[in-house]
């Protein structure tokens, strides 16, 4: 199995340490846990930061065939304030992710992920619409992941007609509609043909996919986790559901292992802990 992601590598700098991230980075790593060939496309700075960034994107098991030095700006940067658990990011801005390079990828994946903080800037969007036309994919995973004011109307509805798997969260699903979730989720799914899967991730009350071409939807339980840190969750639920998708096991457990790995991350500080896959799914 092959999965190539596309976006940011970033420092998420707390107040007492730093630690590796950025959501393509830490979806990247949650699926080499979860045993695929997972491969970065992003860029980073010919610093410290940069350098370091590679060895602990290698020490994850990520593929680094794709990621840039660029030699003029420094690697991103994410200064986070956890404010009862819950992240606020303040992001550095022209960095080296703003600037990954055209490249044409050759070779298939099952499936290609994305997000949009990645392609605020034009040359990283330029590098990425390259991706999208030429590299043979069988899904293609679109999580949000809205930061700030850095995305448009018009990036997330260029996104949403290519992408056959979406996974959106409580707090951005009211993007897409007024109407509440569910009623927004057949929305979404009526308007964009590709969609196969929409999962709609809920905090504390859990997650559900809606099965846009059998027109069902499964929820699952409720996490039972104290939070900690919601740093990562939704990364690793991404990750989480895709792997076991392409791995051929049902809808309903897929969603629910995404939701045993999410709720295991929120109880820890770090975005991509250390588990045992096996372990974690008995």
């Amino acid at each position: 199995m092959k999965i190539l992601s596309f976006g940011e590598i970033i420092w998420d700098v707390f107040e007492d340490k730093k630690e590796i991230g950025g959501a393509p980075y830490n979806f990247a790593a949650h699926c080499s846990r979860l045993g695929a060939e997972s491969f970065l496309v992003s860029c980073v700075g010919d610093d410290e930061n940069g350098r370091q960034a590679i060895t602990e994107a290698r020490n994850a098991g990520i593929k680094c065939d794709y990621i840039s030095v660029d030699r003029k700006r420094k690697t991103g940067v994410c200064n986070i304030v956890l404010e009862n658990g819950k992240p606020k990011y303040f992001l550095e801005s022209n960095t080296a992710y703003d600037n990954i390079p055209d490249s044409v990828i050759y070779g298939s994946f099952d499936a290609l992920y994305m997000g949009t903080l990645a392609l605020r800037s034009p040359q990283s969007r330029r590098s990425f619409e390259k991706i999208l036309k030429y590299t043979d994919k069988k899904e293609v995973f679109f999580d949000v992941n809205f930061r700030s004011d850095l995305y448009t109307r018009e990036l997330v509805d260029r996104l949403m007609r290519e992408t056959t798997i979406l996974k959106v969260s409580d707090e951005e699903i009211g993007f897409f509609g007024r109407r509440d979730p569910l009623h927004t989720v057949l929305d979404i799914s009526a308007k964009y043909p590709k969609l196969k899967y929409i999962c709609l991730t809920l905090g504390r009350d859990g997650a559900f996919v809606y099965d846009c071409r059998k027109r069902q939807m499964l929820c699952s339980e409720k996490p039972k986790g104290e939070v900690v840190s919601t740093v990562g969750a939704g990364d690793s639920f991404s990750a989480c559901f895709l792997v076991n998708l392409l791995s051929g096991k049902d809808i309903g457990e897929c969603l629910d292992r995404a939701v045993i790995l999410s709720d295991f991350v929120v109880q820890n500080l770090g975005a991509v802990p250390n588990y045992d896959p096996q372990e974690l799914f008995k």
